[in-house]
């Protein structure tokens, strides 16, 4: 049995593709977006009203994204990859520093670039990096936000780019933080992945925490010890988490502002990234579980790297019950959908929390959470041969209905085909129309390679009050899942056979 939730680490893995499979890639339709690249009306469908341009995007901003190249001269494989840059506001990026691993190794240094907006929030982005020239399609969720994919011939990826507050730059990260990690190995499955998740409080620049982990398919749980330096100019600084079995780990990490940091593992060998996020509103107890909560998380299973993803929702009483809920889950290429969740749980006062989900008909899901606040959590699932991680939100504006979508969100979905391995990138805006139809109104795909923008392509939509969303495509049998976080954000996964997808919506908020 499984539970999962969508993060970003390195995503696919992919052989040589026989041409037959490429023209497979341009037939067969996908959850309202068209594989087909030229499906639908190439030009895009875009606001009368010019709410976004190249002034949008201005300051410092940190990116993460991952992926795999292939056919590339700087090396094959899964890819991770991380750093900051600067936007004008009149589409240059003057400067910025990136951080790229790959095949074992760590390559850094200086960017510049140009990017282009247009009124709906999708644009393309240009880094001029030391190993070469790459492209992004992106789509804005705000000034302060935006969703990515790699738009390359030569490699595919998705991630998220944050705006930076400077003012955190000054010092070193201080007080206490709840951290999620995962790291993988290019071409190994859940026997060389890592998934961990904690408290550690810095003081100084020493850490000092504890965690729960799985590692190598193994559940456990540690004290933390370690350091971070005082980060650069560009909110950049370095960290070192050593365990009591003294297994040590290097992380690049990056200031979003005094309660985010985003982080890059440095080790020669894995592949890894995570997030931590300053504690508030202890101490806890059962009554911080309170309500509606999605859910969200990835993880790798004893056949793949990113062998399983999902979303959902469950309801908490406040007092150690778990009273409904519903999930929906990709393992291996197999779905699961919409099981029914019932189950207990139990809050320390530190905000580790111990949750047994009960699956309607399934096998119990033991996870450990630890609360950023009352709203947020990181958890895993505490089982072996499986390395899944995630978060939880708790759900405002419920109940919910077709209404409660109504707008432009932008969104972002990844992943690849269990069989073939062709990957599938997708990034732009989506229209909810308060009742029942769903139109992808432009957006940019990179199918393994094969790059298009693409849309208007209309479907259906219909909306469960616990937040579960399906939408399902014009003439297609594929069925997208989003589990609502409000009703301006969410999780999304593709609950088809014999593909691993997810992504997030996030509703746009125009400068």
């Amino acid at each position: 049995m499984r539970i999962v939730f969508p993060r970003l680490t390195g995503l696919i893995r992919r052989p040589q593709l026989r041409s037959a499979n490429r023209t497979l890639l341009r037939a067969i339709p996908f959850a309202g977006l068209c594989f087909a690249i030229g499906c639908g009306n190439t030009s895009s469908s875009q606001p009368a009203a010019k709410v976004f341009s190249n002034a949008s995007l201005q300051g410092n901003y940190t990116y993460a994204l991952s992926g795999s190249y292939f056919n590339s001269m700087s090396g094959n494989g899964p890819y991770q990859e991380a750093g900051t840059f600067v936007a004008d506001g009149n589409g240059n990026i003057t400067s910025g520093i990136d951080d790229f691993v790959q095949n074992s190794a760590l390559s850094s240094g200086q960017l510049t670039g140009s990017y282009a907006i247009a009124n709906d929030g999708t644009g393309k982005m240009t880094l001029n990096l030391a190993r070469g020239k790459i492209h992004l399609a992106i789509t804005l969720i705000s000034g302060s936000a935006l969703y990515l994919i790699e738009f390359d011939s030569f490699a595919t990826g998705a991630g998220v780019v944050r705006q930076q507050s400077t003012a955190a730059f000054s010092a070193v990260p201080s007080g206490t933080f709840i951290f999620h990690l995962h790291s993988s190995h290019a071409n190994n499955a859940v026997l060389g992945s890592v998934s961990s998740v904690g408290s550690m409080t810095v003081k100084d620049g020493a850490i000092d925490g504890q965690e729960d982990v799985v590692r190598a398919g193994v559940p456990g749980s540690s004290g933390i010890t370690g350091s971070m330096t005082a980060p650069s100019t560009n909110g950049r600084g370095t960290a070192v988490f050593t365990d009591d079995a003294g297994i040590q780990s290097s992380y690049i990490y990056y200031v979003i502002d005094f309660s985010t940091l985003k982080f890059l593992e440095t080790d020669p060998g894995p592949l890894g990234s995570g997030q931590a996020d300053a504690q508030t509103g202890g101490p806890f107890s059962d009554a911080s579980l309170n309500n509606g909560f999605a859910f969200s998380c990835a993880g790798d299973t004893l056949t793949s790297r990113f062998g399983v993803n999902g979303a959902g929702v469950f309801v908490s009483d406040g007092n150690g019950n778990i009273v409904s809920g519903t999930y929906d889950s990709v393992q291996d290429g197999s779905p699961t959908s919409n099981v029914a969740l019932s189950g207990m749980y139990n809050v320390e006062s530190n905000g580790r929390t111990t949750i047994a989900l009960n699956p309607k008909g399934l096998s119990p899901i033991p996870v450990i959470a630890w609360m950023a606040n009352s709203s947020k959590a990181y958890f895993l699932v505490n089982t072996p041969n499986l390395a899944e991680d995630g978060r939880l939100e708790q759900q405002q504006n419920s109940p919910f209905s077709a209404a409660s979508l109504n707008g432009t969100l932008a969104f972002y979905m990844y992943g690849y085909f269990t069989q073939t391995l062709l990957s599938i990138d997708r990034v732009g805006v989506l229209d909810f129309d308060g009742s029942s139809t769903v139109t992808f109104t432009n957006y940019f795909a990179n199918h393994d390679g094969s790059t298009a923008q693409n849309g208007p392509v209309a479907g259906n939509y219909a909306v469960s009050p616990n937040g579960r969303v399906v939408a399902f495509s014009v003439g297609a049998a594929n069925t997208q899942v989003i589990y609502l976080v409000s009703d301006s954000s969410g999780y999304i996964i593709l609950g088809a056979s014999g593909t691993e997808v997810a992504g997030y919506i996030g509703q746009q908020t125009p400068p």
